[in-house]
């Protein structure tokens, strides 16, 4: 269940996608701020790949809309295990 985010905190939702024939990939997105409107939300096409290369390419494209919009204090959130894991290991290195 999704839940807005801390005050003065906007929340990015991305996710990504991958067609096992065509090996075509996308990915979306949405930022809301700490009361749940929707600040933006996106769809973008990221050519060629697999799914693990979509779902990180949507949280990238995501963060940097947001950076260039001047957005910075953000909760990404996505719903890739892969993903949360190597984030979490950059963060905090063992």
């Amino acid at each position: 269940m999704w839940k807005t985010p801390p005050r003065i905190t906007y929340k990015l939702n991305t996710d990504g996608s991958a067609l096992h024939n065509s090996r075509k990939i996308g990915g979306g997105g949405i930022l809301r701020d700490d009361q749940g409107s929707i600040v933006y939300v996106f769809v973008v096409p990221l050519g060629e790949g697999t799914n693990n290369q979509a779902e990180v390419q949507a949280a990238c494209f995501g963060l940097n809309r947001c950076i260039q919009h001047g957005y910075t204090n953000i909760i990404l959130e996505v719903d890739s295990e892969l993903l949360t894991k190597w984030l979490l290991q950059v963060a905090i290195p063992p």
